[in-house]
């Protein structure tokens, strides 16, 4: 089932250490200042994700084209967008797991994993 940008923002808030904060007038998701996720970037209607490699990025898109892309401005970068209305929230909730696990400080982690 396909997310709306409720849901997309309930979810990137749901996980430890994660603040919200208006960038280019589009909420935008941190942890630790480092960039999370933009619910409704491009025209309000995507969702822009980073990966940890440009390998990542583009075997992404090469899976599922429908859902996931780029535009120029993400060519060197290793962000990219996909369509909310193509993306669940179960595939949602796993790229934002690597990106949290990516980007949150250590000792974050280690107390997330501390509590039982």
């Amino acid at each position: 089932m396909a997310l709306t940008r409720t849901q997309a923002r309930k979810i990137a808030q749901s996980f430890p250490g994660v603040y919200e904060k208006s960038s280019y007038g589009t909420p935008t998701f941190f942890v630790a200042k480092k960039t999370f996720t933009q619910v409704g970037s491009h025209g309000r209607t995507d969702i822009m994700l980073l990966t940890g490699t440009l390998e990542e990025r583009d075997h992404l898109i090469a899976a599922d084209p429908r859902t996931f892309y780029i535009t120029n401005h993400f060519k060197n970068y290793k962000g990219l967008l996909a369509r909310i209305d193509k993306l669940d929230a179960k595939t949602f909730r796993a790229l934002l797991e690597r990106r949290w696990r990516a980007i949150a400080p250590k000792k974050l982690q280690k107390d997330v994993a501390a509590k039982p």
